[in-house]
């Protein structure tokens, strides 16, 4: 028998394009076939060593889930590839070599290739609005969801010890920037948080309570059809919501949200829910674009560079049928991994004709509104209510990976329905936390 050919297969990225390529390179690659000839080492590398669940965080905040049942450890998740949690610093595509740091030690790596998938996601998008990242909320990763939780917390805390009203109600005024999909998610599960909890603090007023929503746009849920969006502007209005549309966001101080022609929210309390930004190792090569994003082929391939394949957030892979790049969504990613895998296993063989290229229609979208209601349009279907609540959460729990994961939600969901939320608040969390005064005689 003739010697195996060795080589490596690197994947930066542990979000669910990366995930998924791993685990569908490991199946191919131990195919009896394959695995005869070749020998292939195969590197998974993330910053966490766990996958977040990114569309549950917002249940994280309003202590519908528990905080760790929406992650996955990573290392659970592998049979045969070695995973590193390592900050990737730079990339030199031309020498096949990838420089990374650990977070704590700040111990440096280098990682050579001979095959690259990246899958590095993206990063909260700021666009440039003054004083957004230093005073505003993120939910991006589970330590966003946890310190936002503990913050609202401390504001309904603080508010009960407040005398004068007009500090009490900043104090109690949440503002969403951001009325996407994502803004109208966290907003909502928000709305049922706080609603909530008033009751518990003897000296908040129900009508000192309030969310509010601020987007640019002249309707909600762009990504939904205007008249799903238009259904729940409606249903959270009636909730007590307020939305702000068509307003664009300035600024952000730490006691409030700047708007257009001078105007101002008084909050304490800006969940940043305004799009995403590339990671900047990704932006700083020459083959992003001006948006910081690369495009590739049809195969996901990056163009100049053999054996490097772009895929999720950081990618723009066209859409035969529209003309315009895939929408960066979690079923979109899922697909774009298993295929870059197969293509990576082509790639290896130098089988050219083995190769495809990446086509997939979106199934539909589904969004929470909180209550237990939401809104779905599923291959053209549209419908908004219960039943739609019932199906997301059975579509995203078959989603959630690991059996153990979907055990733990489901069981938070049931308790959920009949046990009070928890509004505990978790000091170590609380972002500008001040010492306590001095005694002046001591």
């Amino acid at each position: 028998m003739a010697d195996k050919t060795s080589k490596s297969v690197l994947i930066l990225g542990g979000g669910f394009a990366g995930l998924e390529a791993a685990q569908t390179c490991e199946k191919i690659f131990s195919e009896q076939d394959f695995s005869e000839l070749y020998t292939v080492e195969i590197t998974l590398v993330s910053k966490d060593n766990y996958l977040v669940f990114t569309s549950m965080l917002a249940e994280v905040v309003s202590s519908s889930i528990e905080a760790k049942h929406v992650v996955i450890p990573l290392r659970e998740c592998f049979k045969t590839t070695t995973f590193k949690e390592l900050e990737v610093q730079s990339l030199d595509l031309k020498n096949k070599v990838v420089g990374c740091y650990h977070f704590h030690t700040c111990e440096t790596f280098d990682l050579e290739y001979d095959y690259l998938i990246l899958a590095m996601g993206s990063i909260t998008g700021y666009h440039g609005i003054a004083g957004a990242e230093e005073n505003s909320f993120p939910l991006k990763n589970l330590a966003d969801a946890m310190v936002l939780r503990s913050h609202i917390i401390d504001m309904f805390e603080r508010a009960d010890l407040e005398q004068d009203p007009d500090v009490r109600k900043r104090l109690l005024t949440f503002a969403v920037v951001g009325g996407g999909y994502t803004g109208i998610e966290v907003a909502a599960e928000l709305n049922d948080f706080v609603s909530f909890s008033k009751r518990f603090y003897k000296h908040v007023k129900a009508d000192e309570v309030k969310v509010v929503v601020v987007d640019p746009g002249d309707r909600i849920m762009h990504e939904m059809s205007e008249g799903l969006a238009e259904y729940g502007l409606k249903l959270l209005k009636k909730r007590g919501m307020e939305f702000r549309l068509q307003t664009r966001v300035e600024g952000v101080t730490p006691d409030t949200v700047e708007i257009q022609d001078g105007g101002k929210i008084e909050t304490h309390t800006a969940i940043w829910a305004a799009g995403t930004a590339p990671q900047p190792v990704i932006a700083a090569l020459p083959i992003a674009d001006k948006h910081g994003k690369i495009e590739v082929n049809e195969y996901m391939e990056v163009a100049g560079y053999p054996g490097v394949w772009a895929l999720g957030d950081c990618a723009l892979i066209p859409d035969p049928h529209s003309g315009k790049p895939y929408p960066p969504t979690a079923q979109h990613a899922i697909r774009e991994g298993a295929r870059a895998a197969h293509n990576v296993a082509a790639a290896i063989k130098e089988k050219d004709d083995e190769k495809r290229p990446f086509v997939f229609q979106a199934q539909g979208m589904l969004a929470p509104l909180g209550h237990r209601s939401a809104v779905a349009d599923i291959k053209g279907i549209k419908f908004s209510g219960f039943f739609a609540w019932l199906m997301w959460r059975a579509i995203y729990l078959g989603k959630l990976p690991g059996w153990d994961r979907k055990i733990r939600v489901a069981i938070d969901w049931f308790l959920d329905m009949f046990l009070p939320k928890d509004i505990i608040q978790l000091k170590f969390l609380i972002k500008g936390r001040q010492s306590p005064p001095k005694d002046e005689d001591s």
